[in-house]
C-alpha cells in the first residue's frame, strides 16, 4: 500500500538497522534498565494504605505522597492543582462532588454482640456517601432492593434493609420512597467469568452524592449476606446497631502535576500528558495504584535518563497528572482551557499490575474509531515490541530487552490489541469536546477489583516494569517526532492497516451486503483520515461546520458519564430520557454506552443524521436510525449539540 501526503509520497522504507521504528536501540536499552517495577510496587504499597476517595483526607495524603516523590526525583513545578468542588460548581458536563470524609463507622448484630463491619479495620465497608446516622434497627431482606416488586407485603420504614443490588440503586427505592433507616448491601463484584464465585470478596460500595434521601450503607460479602438470609427466611428476629461519622463537605478536586519542559521553542507549549486516576478505596492496588504508581516511575525514569544525557530531552513538553477519576480530568480540562488546549496527546494507565492471580489479560487500547490518529499505532508497535521480546523470554530464558524485574514473574506478557472501551479518563479526553487522542494501557479481566482483595501481595514488579516500558517509549516517541520521521510513521501505519483490513474482512461476514458495503466505506475513511494525521503532526484539522447539521456545544464540554450526576435527566426529565432507545441499545461489537458516546463524537457539523448512523453502525454493528435521531435531537435539546 502507497501512502500520499499532500506532495509528500511515504514508502515502507527500510529504516536502518534499528530495531523498533522510532526508537533508537541505545534508548530502548536505557528505558529498559533503568524503568524498576521495585520502585514501581514500593509507592504502590505505599498509596494502598490509603482510602482515596475524591476529596478526602486520605486522597490529599496519596496526592502528597506523589508530590513527594516528585519533588526528590527532580521536579521542581511539582505542585497540587486545586479546583473548587461544592456540589454546585459545574465543569462541563460534570457536577462537581463536594468533598466526603467517615471518621467513624460500625455494624453491629446487637443480641449475638458480633460486629459485621468496621471502617478502622476494613474502610470499604463504608459506602461511599454514607451520612452521619446512629440506628438499632431490625434487618429485613428485600432481595435485589432494586424495584418496587422487592418491597410488596414488606414493612421497611425505619428498618435496615439488606439488598443484593449496589448501594445507590437501593437508596431510590428502600429509602427515598419506603422511609428505611439504611442499608447493608451484597453487591458482587463486576460481571466476569469469576462473578460471584468468590463468596468472601466485600465490594466497593456507593451512594448517591445527589440525593434528597442522604442515608448510610454497610458492605458486606455474599458469604455473609447469605447466612443472615437463610436465618431471616427462617423466622429469625435480628436486629442491628449502626454507627456512623460521616459526611460531605465543600472541598477540592486535588490534581499533582509536573513537567518536563519541551526542549524545542517551536513546539514546546504542545504537551504529552501522561494520565492515571488517584482515587479508589483502600486498598485499590491494581485499581488503581498501579496506573498512579507505573506514571511515577516512568517520571523518575524519564528525569534520570534526560539528567544523565542517555536519552535527549523532549521537543515537547510532558506533563504528568494524578486526578480522581473522570471527575478530576473533567475539572481540569474544563477548569484549565489554556491546559487542554495544549495537551496534543495522552497516555492513560489504569489498571497495569495484575498478576497471574487476577487472571488478567493487559490491552493496549486504540481510542475512539470517530478520532483516527497514528499514535495508536505506534503504541500498538511499541507495546507489540514489549510483548514479543516477553514471549521470547518465557519461551527460550533469552531475549536481549526481556523486561523483567528481579522480584516480579517471568512469564510472557500476552497483551492484547484491542478497539476502544470505555471506562476511564481516557474516554474523556478523547470526546470530541476536546478531540486529544489517546492511548488506554488498561488490565481486563481482574477478578478482585473493586473489593477488600485488591491487595499488593496480587500485583507483579514485572507487569509494571512492562507497563512503564510500554508507556515511557510512546512518551518519548510523541514527545519528539516530526516532519522528518513521517515516512517511519507511515511504515508503521501501513503494518497496522494489513491486520485492520483482515479484521474488517472477518466482521462484514454474515452483515447484509449494504451493511458490509457500509463497513468497508469507513474503514476506507478511517484509514484515510489515519494518513492525514501523519501529516499534520498534532496540528488540529480544520473542521468544516455546516449550521443545518448537529455538531458539539463547545459552551458544554464533556459526556455522559460523570460520576454521580445524570446531565440528560437533570435538563430534559427522565420520562423522556427513559425513551431514548439508544442509551439501551447493544449492537454486535459495542454496547449502549459505546454507542452513546461516538454518537457524540461523530456530531462534528459535518456529517448528516444518516452519516453517523452508519458510522456507528461500522464501528459497533447495524443500529436503527430513529435511535440515533432520537438521541441526537434529545442532545441538542439537553445543550450537547447545536444545529
Amino acid at each position: 500500500m502507497r501512502f500520499a501526503t499532500g506532495a509528500l509520497i511515504l514508502t515502507a522504507t527500510t529504516l536502518g538497522a534499528q530495531t523498533l521504528p522510532l526508537l533508537p536501540d541505545a534508548q530502548i536499552s536505557a528505558l529498559a534498565e533503568e524503568m524498576s517495577g521495585e520502585s514501581a510496587k514500593r509507592n504502590l504499597e505505599g498509596l494502598s494504605r490509603l482510602h482515596r476517595m475524591r476529596g478526602s483526607r486520605d486522597f490529599h495524603r496519596a496526592a502528597e505522597l506523589v508530590l513527594g516523590e516528585l519533588q526528590k526525583y527532580g521536579y521542581a513545578d511539582a505542585h497540587i492543582e486545586k479546583l473548587p468542588a461544592d456540589g454546585k460548581i459545574f465543569y462541563g458536563t460534570q457536577r462537581s462532588r463536594p468533598a466526603w470524609d467517615a471518621d467513624f463507622a460500625e455494624l453491629w448484630e446487637v443480641d449475638a454482640g458480633k460486629r459485621l463491619a468496621s471502617w478502622d479495620a476494613s474502610p470499604i465497608t463504608l459506602a461511599e456517601d454514607s451520612e452521619s446516622a446512629d440506628v438499632t434497627a431490625d434487618l429485613i431482606d428485600v432481595g435485589e432492593g432494586s424495584s418496587e416488586n422487592d418491597y410488596l407485603a414488606k414493612d421497611v420504614k425505619g428498618k435496615i434493609v439488606l439488598a443484593g443490588s449496589q448501594a445507590d440503586t437501593v437508596q431510590r427505592v428502600a429509602v427515598a420512597k419506603h422511609g428505611a433507616a439504611g442499608i447493608v448491601s451484597y453487591a458482587p463484584n463486576q460481571h466476569t467469568a469469576w462473578w460471584k464465585q468468590d463468596e468472601t470478596l466485600v465490594r466497593w460500595g456507593h451512594l448517591d452524592t445527589f440525593t434528597s434521601a442522604p442515608t448510610f450503607a454497610f458492605m458486606i460479602s455474599l458469604g455473609e449476606a447469605r447466612a443472615l438470609r437463610d436465618r431471616l427466611a427462617k423466622g429469625e428476629h435480628i436486629r442491628l446497631h449502626a454507627v456512623v461519622r460521616a459526611g460531605q463537605r465543600p472541598g477540592f478536586y486535588e490534581i499533582t502535576t509536573a513537567t518536563i519542559p519541551g526542549s524545542d521553542p517551536a513546539v514546546r507549549d504542545e504537551e504529552i500528558v501522561y494520565s492515571c486516576h488517584l482515587d479508589h478505596p483502600r486498598p485499590g492496588a491494581n485499581d488503581n495504584a498501579s496506573g498512579c504508581a507505573t506514571i511515577l516511575e516512568v517520571a523518575r525514569t524519564l528525569r534520570k535518563l534526560i539528567d544523565e544525557k542517555r536519552i535527549a530531552p523532549p521537543r515537547r513538553t510532558i506533563r504528568f497528572v494524578w486526578p480522581p477519576e473522570i471527575e478530576g480530568t473533567m475539572a481540569l480540562l474544563n477548569g484549565k482551557p489554556e491546559l487542554a488546549a495544549r495537551i496534543k496527546a495522552a497516555i492513560h494507565l489504569d489498571m497495569v499490575g495484575g498478576g497471574p492471580e487476577t487472571k488478567t489479560i493487559f490491552h493496549v487500547t486504540r481510542g475512539p474509531a470517530s478520532l483516527p490518529s497514528f499514535i495508536y499505532d505506534v503504541a500498538a508497535q511499541i507495546g507489540m515490541f514489549a510483548d514479543a521480546q516477553a514471549s521470547q523470554y518465557a519461551m527460550t530464558g533469552s531475549a536481549k530487552w526481556p523486561l523483567v524485574a528481579p522480584e516480579g514473574g517471568r512469564d510472557a506478557l500476552r497483551a492484547a490489541f484491542v478497539p476502544l472501551t470505555l471506562g476511564s479518563d481516557h474516554q474523556v479526553y478523547s470526546n470530541s469536546s476536546w478531540s486529544i487522542p489517546s492511548i488506554y494501557l488498561n488490565d481486563w479481566p481482574d477478578r478482585f477489583i473493586h473489593t477488600n482483595a485488591d491487595t499488593p501481595s496480587k500485583i507483579d514488579p514485572t507487569k509494571l516494569k512492562r507497563a512503564g516500558f510500554i508507556a515511557a517509549a510512546c512518551g518519548v516517541v510523541l514527545a519528539s517526532i516530526g516532519s522528518n520521521d513521517a515516512a517511519a510513521i507511515a511504515s508503521i501505519v501501513e503494518e497496522q492497516w494489513l491486520r485492520r483490513a483482515a479484521d474488517m474482512k472477518a466482521e462484514v461476514r454474515g452483515l447484509s451486503p449494504a451493511e458490509a458495503a457500509n463497513r468497508q466505506r469507513f474503514q476506507k475513511w478511517y484509514e484515510a483520515e489515519m494518513v492525514q494525521s501523519i501529516s499534520r503532526l498534532f496540528a488540529p484539522a480544520p473542521v468544516a461546520t455546516k449550521a443545518s447539521l448537529y455538531r458539539r456545544n463547545p459552551a458544554v464540554r464533556g459526556g455522559l458519564d460523570a460520576f454521580g450526576y445524570d446531565y440528560l435527566t437533570d435538563r430534559l426529565g427522565a420520562a423522556r430520557v427513559e425513551k431514548l432507545e439508544l442509551l439501551r441499545f447493544e449492537g454486535l461489537r459495542g454496547e449502549s454506552g459505546d454507542y452513546v458516546y461516538e454518537a457524540l463524537n461523530l456530531a462534528n457539523g459535518s456529517r448528516t443524521n444518516a452519516e453517523i448512523r452508519d458510522a456507528l453502525s461500522a464501528i459497533y454493528g447495524p443500529v436503527p436510525q430513529e435511535h440515533v435521531d432520537a438521541f441526537l435531537a434529545a442532545a441538542a435539546d439537553a445543550g450537547l449539540l447545536l444545529k
